[in-house]
Parts: C-alpha cells; structure tokens; sequence
C-alpha cells in the first residue's frame, strides 16, 4: 500500500503542479497581450511563437490582422517590405508575417488549419514561390522536419471544420515526412495510425490514448511557455499616431534609386553581392543547370491544392499572391517562359475556380528593379506587391 501511495501522490502533485501552471499561464498572457507592444514580434519573420505557435496567431486575427505566409522574401533585406508599409500606422489593418527559407505550402496548411475556426473574416495573404515546384517529390523532409510543430499538428487535425478527406490528406503527409524522426516521433507514429482503420491499429490508438493526451498537453504548455517569454520582454504598448497616408509614386522613385546603389554593374540588374557570389564573372556556367525540372509535375501542386481547400473549409478567402521568377536567369538554366508561364496558369486557376482572388506578378519577370536576385522581390517589387494589396484588402 505505501508504494503504491509513493507512486501516486507524486504523480498528484505533479499533475495538481502543471493544471495550476497552465491556468497561470492563460491568465498572464490574455492580460500581457493586451499591454504590450506586439509590432516587433508582428514584423520578425522568424518568430517561433507564430511560426510554430498557435496562440499568438489567433490573437492578431481576433484584432483583425492580416497574416501573411511566405518563404525566404520575408527577410528584411530592403527597407521596402510590408511591415515598412503595414505596421507604420498608414493602414487600416496591420500586417504579421510567418515565414523563412524553405518554408513551403504544407506549412501554410498547417498554420491555417491550426488557428480557431471560431474566428470570422481572417485576413490571409499567400506568397507563392515558383522555386517550391522546382523538386518533383515537393517539400523535403528535412526542411519539413526543421519546420514542423506539433502544436500546430494536433491542432489541425482537431479543428472541427476542416474536412475528413483534407486531414486524411494532411496526415498521409506527415506521415510521410516524419517517418525516422527522433524528435517527432510521437507525431509520427499519431499520423500513421490517423488513416489506419484496422483492428490492430484501433487497439493501438486505445492504448495510446492517455499518451497523446499527455502529448499535447505538453506541447499546449511549450507553446504559452514560449510566448510567456517572449511577452514579458516586450515593450509595452504606446499611443501613437495615425501616419500620413502613402504616396506610392515617391515610394517607387525611392524604391529605384535605393536599388541602383544596390545593383552596381552586371548582366540581371540584381543585387551586386548576390551576383559576386552565386555568379562570379561567369554566368554562362548555370546554363541548362534546371534542364530536369518539370514544374506542372511537382507534388508540391498536391500541398498547394490542400492549403487551397483548408482555406476553403475555414471559409477563409485568401489573396494569393504569385511571385515572380528572373526572366532572363531561368530562360538559361533551362526553365523557359513557356514552362513558367503554364506554372502560373495552373497555380492561379486552381485558386480561382475556389472563388480565391489572384495578383498575377508574371508580366514583371522583365522588369528592371523588381527583383532583387533571381527569385526574391526587391525595392521597386515589394512597393508594388504593397500597393496592390492596399488596394485588394482596402487599406487607404
């Protein structure tokens, strides 16, 4: 009988111990979110409380923020970037971007998915990136692996209005994508057993209940640990005032000029030290080097078409935004106008048949300044791409 009470009595305590801090946790954050100043969070692309949390997400859509999913664009490497634009006080909404390199549409789906249906009239933008299609067999497993979130996961998969087939969908994937991960074994062997209706697997799941209950309590409290952090070193929030609106010709005449100190000399009008050191003096060596690639081909279509139709189920209307690819480095290496143009066909009547709105970028391959290297929008392209989605979501 005394083992036994040493066994559960600590057992007690310890559960008692992680109920309180849970509670304690809600508590704090739902006051701290409405005390501090969450631009700075809001405009890092890299934060792991948005990109691999659920919370803070839900937060900025409830105050009417717009979300904003990319890849590798969303760094800051120009002064013209939409938070410059969003997050200034000129606009009705602000902006949150999630987003970093390899960062591809399963990850959109899975962010999506994972925020509360309960919310009415989300704001979405997806930057959709022809490089994503580029691999036949889509996002690998390793850069699906150093994106994942379990939190993310479970709430997807838990969310009441997305559909049976989508997260039948949706866990074949990760499924296949955390098989032989260490550290998402759970998450693994969970989306394994999703789609597996045999007698076996139904005794697995009723063993293995009580552990991923555990599971994702655990990573519930990871994520509200997370941002509890991350909140209290965050300034508080200040009055400010309403800024002056944008005047968009200045902003592309700076844009150009910003740009030419960046570009130097060389064949693409990109980036100077970009080209030194991708290119040399020698650019004829990338000829023919994507002669293999087959862009209507890629599974990566598969993922889009899930992102696309979780949105759909979430009642969600996202403005997709098609970036566009250097015209004249892709004709080289072996991607021709014709190949890309048929991605963006396929890509944007795949989004519109959904009743998606659509800003096609493909008539700006050619244009001086748009880009800032090979696939990455520049100065002039992010002042664009911004004035296009003031317009599409009325901001001024």
């Amino acid at each position: 009988m005394k083992k036994i009470t040493y066994f559960i009595v600590p057992v007690l305590i310890g559960g008692l111990f992680l109920f309180g801090l849970d509670k304690f946790l809600d508590h704090e954050i739902k006051d701290l979110l409405n005390k501090k100043d969450l631009i700075p969070v809001m405009d890092y692309p890299l934060s792991v409380e948005k990109d691999k949390g659920i919370i803070l997400n839900n937060h900025l859509l409830k105050q009417n923020d717009i979300m904003m999913i990319g890849s590798s664009e969303l760094g800051h490497a120009t002064k013209q970037h939409p938070t410059y634009y969003f997050n200034t006080n000129r606009s009705k909404n602000k902006v949150f971007i999630i987003g970093k390199a390899y960062t591809q549409n399963l990850q959109d789906a899975t962010i999506i998915g994972s925020t509360d249906p309960n919310i009415k009239d989300k704001k979405v933008v997806l930057l959709l990136s022809m490089q994503w299609f580029m691999d036949k067999g889509g996002v690998t497993a390793h850069h699906y692996q150093g994106r994942f979130s379990p939190v993310q996961f479970y709430a997807f998969l838990q969310n009441p209005e997305i559909s049976k087939k989508n997260k039948e969908e949706f866990a074949k994937r990760a499924s296949e994508l955390l098989a032989g991960s260490g550290e998402f074994k759970p998450e693994a062997v969970y989306a394994k057993l999703y789609n597996d209706n045999s007698f076996t697997s139904k005794v697995e799941k009723t063993i293995l209940y009580p552990y991923f209950k555990a599971r994702q309590f655990e990573v519930v409290l990871k994520d509200k640990g997370m941002l509890f952090k991350k909140l209290l070193r965050a300034p508080m929030k200040k009055e400010v005032k309403k800024g002056e609106p944008i005047n968009w010709e200045n902003e592309t005449k700076q844009a150009i000029e910003d740009a030419k100190k960046r570009v130097g000399n060389n064949d693409l009008c990109i980036d100077k030290m970009y080209y030194e050191k991708n290119f040399g003096k020698n650019l004829d060596k990338m000829k023919g080097r994507y002669d293999y690639v087959n862009l209507l081909e890629s599974r990566e279509f598969d993922d889009y078409e899930l992102t696309l139709s979780v949105c759909k189920d979430l009642g969600i209307k996202p403005v997709v935004v098609m970036l566009p690819a250097m015209d004249k480095f892709y004709n080289l290496t072996g991607i021709s106008k014709e190949e890309r143009h048929a991605f963006y066909d396929k890509a944007e009547n795949m989004a519109k048949q959904k009743g998606f709105d659509v800003i096609d970028l493909r008539d700006k391959e050619t244009e001086k300044y748009y880009l800032r290297d090979v696939m990455h929008l520049g100065t002039k392209g992010w002042v664009d791409v911004c004035e296009k989605l003031f317009k599409k979501l009325n901001q001024q």
